[in-house]
């Protein structure tokens, strides 16, 4: 090896120095820009980039709504960290704030249902052949806050709401200034959340907003109801509030009816399951007539299926493994007519091939006759902690394959 003299050492730096200033100048002057080492990855300002937006796995199957309904409830063995309501508390990731009545592991009678609600937690979905992503409740909270979300329905639509109450919980709280979402109509209520950050910058700002509305139309004449044009004939009890007009101020609607519709001589003479379908298909043709004239072009439509109820769900103690399905005999009120409604929209929606809606399909519901809210006298609603909030989960993967283009 030849030791450069301390002289030739500074020629030779001196060389390589001028040659790089020379390259440089020959770059910036030519007509073809190069950027230089700072530059070269695209860096996107954390104001103008979705939280959501991620490489998504190229090699995996990602679910579908109908592929993510095929599958099982596999038992996992859980550890609490404390067998009390914390303990369930910090293992699904709860922060709730409001208490719910289906939030079955708080209720101090029985005493056996905080074992009940635990058993509940103890198994978890697997889909057959394709992948969920992972869930990131303070990512979804952050995006909804953006791009907010209504949900419109019945009881069951309001359970949905609360699991986001509570998996959202740490990010969202509960909206109390007027936000003139009910449309001036002062016989309706509209529960709200927003984000902790928006929540004194904006007093009309809402994140997540649930209206009640037990068939989306009035019964009368199968109208869009309009603020302060009253509820109209409804077939028992319940609240079906206007909500159409509450639809430009969010990006993401949510709407689900069917366990309120029962046959009714206003559907004909005969009082039947025949007149009650054929009063079904013409109600929800108006709705998605007027939401395929309304919704913009960047809004999204999901319509939810309704979960089975499981008569006399005391008798079960665990998923099943394979659906029970409703037999239409006395006490099991229309279930047996869930999946003709279901099939009504979609149908229409498969039909219309319109990117702005789509069918939401939890049937994973209809295996679990265990986590019944208080067997026997509620056996269609579910306890939360439970599958409503694999529910929502699984429209966090949605909302992430849609914000990807996936």
């Amino acid at each position: 090896m030849v030791e450069l003299s301390f002289r030739s050492q500074t020629y030779a730096v001196t060389g390589i120095s001028i040659a790089c200033l020379l390259t440089l100048w020959m770059l910036s002057s030519s007509n073809t820009r190069v950027a230089l080492v700072p530059e070269t990855v695209k860096i996107v300002p954390d104001q103008h980039r979705d939280v959501l937006y991620q490489q998504l796995p190229k090699d995996k199957n990602l679910c579908s709504s109908d592929d993510f309904n095929q599958g099982k409830w596999v038992h996992q063995s859980i550890g609490l960290e404390s067998q009390n309501v914390d303990g369930i508390n910090n293992f699904v990731g709860y922060h709730c704030n409001w208490d719910f009545p289906h939030r079955c592991y708080r209720r101090q009678e029985p005493a056996t249902e905080f074992n009940r609600s635990r058993s509940i937690i103890d198994y978890t979905w697997q889909p057959d052949s394709c992948m969920v992503l992972p869930y990131q409740a303070r990512d979804f909270s952050k995006h909804l806050s953006e791009n907010p979300l209504l949900l419109v329905g019945d009881s069951i639509t309001q359970l949905m709401f609360e699991s986001m109450w509570c998996l959202l919980g740490q990010d969202l709280t509960s909206q109390n200034k007027d936000t003139q979402l009910s449309g001036g109509d002062t016989s309706m209520w509209v529960s709200q959340l927003v984000h902790r950050d928006l929540e004194y910058q904006d007093p009309a700002k809402i994140t997540v907003a649930y209206i009640r509305s037990d068939y989306l139309v009035k019964l009368d004449d199968f109208s869009l109801i309009k603020p302060n044009e009253g509820e109209g004939y409804q077939i028992g009890v319940g609240s079906n509030f206007p909500w159409v007009h509450a639809i430009p101020r969010f990006k993401y609607i949510m709407i689900n009816t069917g366990p309120h519709w029962h046959p009714d001589l206003k559907w004909g003479p005969n009082k039947d399951r025949k007149e009650l379908l054929q009063a079904f298909k013409k109600g929800m043709s108006k709705v998605f007539d007027y939401l395929k004239q309304n919704v913009k072009a960047d809004q999204r439509v999901w319509v939810r299926s309704t979960p089975y109820g499981h008569a006399k769900c005391s008798q079960y103690t665990s998923p099943s493994s394979h659906i029970v399905t409703p037999t239409g005999q006395q006490g099991e009120y229309e279930w047996d007519m869930f999946e003709q409604f279901d099939f009504v929209w979609k149908d229409m929606i498969e039909k219309e091939k319109d990117e702005r809606f789509h069918f939401f399909n939890v049937s994973i519901s209809n295996y679990r006759g265990d986590a019944h809210s208080q067997p026997d006298s509620d056996c269609l609603h579910t306890c939360l902690p439970g599958p409503v909030d694999d529910w929502n989960k699984f429209f966090y993967h949605q909302i992430v394959k849609l914000v990807n283009n996936a």
